[in-house]
């Protein structure tokens, strides 16, 4: 399996310092994670430079653009059903997602990571599912003639793997993959070594952290979060594909921990678990 790490660990480093780092640490991939508007977009966000200087600080790094991890839904509501469909957009998030899939591929970016993401309680299900899937099925289509793939990752009302993997085989697209969070499932009551399973080949990334018992953001193996157990498991499933690193060190509260501190012990600790061996100290 592949590690890569979140640029929500390090909102202050600009997208070269990130990927620098990344290679002198040894992970293979880094994710962006990008904001549409101007005034949510960190120092790395590739939104804000060119095309090709995002290419080129990941080749001269020889780091891989893993993924635009992105905030775009597709769960508003029309209100009210008929006479909203005026002035709500029916492909409410497909014009973002075209957006992001079309820097991913000149960027050479392999993946873009949505959400799906609450079903209203004062909606009849099968009106909401079939909103989410139809504008879900739409932005999938964004990536046809490209190299990049949609991920949807566990949130809100497909938190859990099965609701997922039921929304994933819905859209049936072949440009739709998944992105599972373990502390989504943990917070709704699922093992995520039974979510991976429950996805199977559809998992692209599986997104990994560490907290306490509170909550808070801790270094890898030191919380309650049982990733360890998570990546022997990965390794007995001859799991493939990319584990994601995040410490969301932008949204923690101060005092935060010291990014290149908390990315160079997860690294350390990741590659120990993956070899068989005891985390480092």
């Amino acid at each position: 399996m592949n590690i890569a790490f979140s640029t929500l660990a390090c909102p202050d480093w600009t997208l070269a310092d990130a990927v620098s780092k990344a290679s002198d640490m040894g992970y293979l991939g880094v994710e962006m994670r990008s904001f549409l508007s101007p005034q949510e977009r960190m120092a790395s966000d590739p939104l804000s430079m060119s095309s090709d200087e995002v290419e080129r600080v990941f080749d001269d790094a020889g780091v891989i653009p893993l993924c635009l991890a992105t905030s775009v839904k597709y769960d508003k509501a029309i209100d009210p059903p008929l006479i909203g469909r005026i002035f709500v957009n029916e492909e409410a998030g497909v014009g973002d997602t075209k957006s992001f899939v079309d820097l991913a591929d000149r960027t050479g970016t392999k993946f873009v990571r949505v959400y799906g993401c609450n079903l209203p309680a004062a909606e009849p299900v099968t009106w909401s599912m079939r909103r989410v899937t139809e504008r879900l099925r739409l932005a999938s289509q964004t990536c046809r003639n490209t190299d990049v793939r949609l991920l949807i990752e566990n949130a809100g009302s497909f938190a859990r793997s099965r609701d997922l993997l039921k929304l994933i085989e819905t859209v049936d697209s072949q440009w739709l993959g998944a992105s599972y969070n373990i502390l989504a499932s943990l917070n709704n009551d699922e093992c995520p070594i039974e979510g991976v399973r429950t996805l199977g080949e559809y998992t692209r990334i599986v997104r990994i952290c560490d907290v306490d018992d509170d909550g808070r953001p801790v270094r890898l193996g030191e919380g309650v979060v049982p990733v360890r157990e998570l990546i022997r498991a990965l390794g007995e499933m001859d799991y493939r594909g990319w584990v994601v690193y995040e410490y969301p060190k932008l949204w923690s509260p101060e005092p935060a921990m010291e990014s290149g501190v908390m990315l160079s012990h997860a690294a350390d600790t990741l590659y120990g678990w993956i070899k068989g061996e005891p985390a480092p100290a």
